[in-house]
């Protein structure tokens, strides 16, 4: 008999389906002043953000668009004293859009929030976020539980002007989260079954949505495996793969689903020692395969980056990332050296 403790985050209301964004309307609709976190081109060159606006109808009280790459520390501060005042902010964007209005909450003193991801990256789920130094080049961060939007809309029309190479990639960032979450430790009732499940799905549907990209059911399908693949984030911390993609990412300005194309199946063949035999079979049969060669072949198939040499990373770099990482230096050097 297994015995452990689940503690679920503030995630109050899921809305899912197409059409589901019509619900923001209805979550508006007790507040007074609402807030819009987005990125530039979503505001710019689409329409979105206007039927988001629209749906906030006389509540909308401003749009901040200049929520950028890794959430930059200044972004996060213009955010917050342009929203002064709300008791709503609603995210609509990748990760670091929806990790810049966490942050912005926590400065807010905690309005309630909804996120209307684009991407399938995740961090709507997490208590976690990551906001870079632009000085020093780094990507600090904080846990808050009390940042977690309350509510999150999976909308999948909301994801078609997401371009093709971030919406697959943020799917490999998704896979990274089932998979280090399903090895981070022992056995669990409920997440070991959802991440595993979640992972299967990604690997199904990914490259029939790259086949696809108009199909708004394989879309869906991919937003129910990434919420599937990061069900209990305070329960699962990440590895190696996560750690190389934040230190990669905030130095080099590499986005965090290339960081996970690059990182994961090497991870996974670098600590395959390291990870009990059952728990290693129990994810080639979700993955339909040895994990590291499967996931490999995943990027490949999907034409996504799987060098560092390729996104800007110099080799003369390496060991100094390496021994960020103190006791599992050794680790992540072969990593780095396998994938430079």
């Amino acid at each position: 008999m297994k015995i452990g403790t689940h503690t679920f985050l503030p995630t109050t209301r899921v809305h899912f389906g197409v059409g589901s964004l019509e619900k923001l309307e209805e979550e508006a609709r007790s507040l007074d002043r609402a807030f819009v976190v987005t990125g530039r081109t979503l505001n710019k060159e689409t329409d979105l953000v206007r039927r988001v606006e629209g749906l906030l109808g006389g509540k909308h009280a401003g749009t901040f668009d200049g929520m950028s790459q890794h959430t930059p520390g200044s972004a996060v501060e213009k955010a917050a004293s342009q929203a002064e005042g709300a008791d709503l902010l609603v995210s609509v964007g990748g990760g670091s859009v929806v990790d810049g209005t966490k942050a912005v909450a926590v400065r807010l003193g905690y309005p309630d929030q909804v996120a209307v991801p684009t991407t399938l990256s995740g961090a709507e789920w997490a208590h976690l976020v990551g906001v870079t130094d632009e000085a020093a080049g780094r990507k600090s961060g904080f846990a808050d539980k009390r940042a977690v939007p309350t509510v999150v809309v999976l909308d999948a029309e909301t994801t078609l002007f997401t371009p093709e190479k971030l919406w697959l990639s943020t799917g490999i960032r998704s896979l990274d989260h089932a998979v280090e979450g399903f090895l981070a430790k022992g056995e669990h009732p409920v997440e070991d079954v959802m991440g595993l499940e979640g992972a299967k799905r990604l690997v199904e549907y990914l490259p029939r949505s790259k086949d696809e990209p108009e199909d708004v059911g394989l879309r869906h399908e991919l937003q129910l495996a990434s919420w599937m693949a990061y069900f209990g984030p305070l329960n699962t911390p990440m590895g190696l793969s996560h750690g190389l993609g934040r230190r990669i990412g905030a130095s080099y300005g590499v986005p965090h689903g290339y960081t996970s194309c690059i990182t994961l199946a090497p991870t996974l063949t670098v600590t395959k020692d390291q990870i009990p035999e059952e728990r290693w079979e129990r994810l080639a049969g979700a993955l339909g395969g040895d994990p590291d060669e499967s996931i490999a072949a995943l990027v490949e198939r999907l034409e996504l980056p799987n060098r560092l040499r390729d996104v800007g990373v110099p080799e003369e770099d390496l060991n100094a990332i390496a021994e960020d990482f103190g006791d599992r230096a050794g680790d992540a050097r072969e990593i780095l050296r396998r994938v430079w």
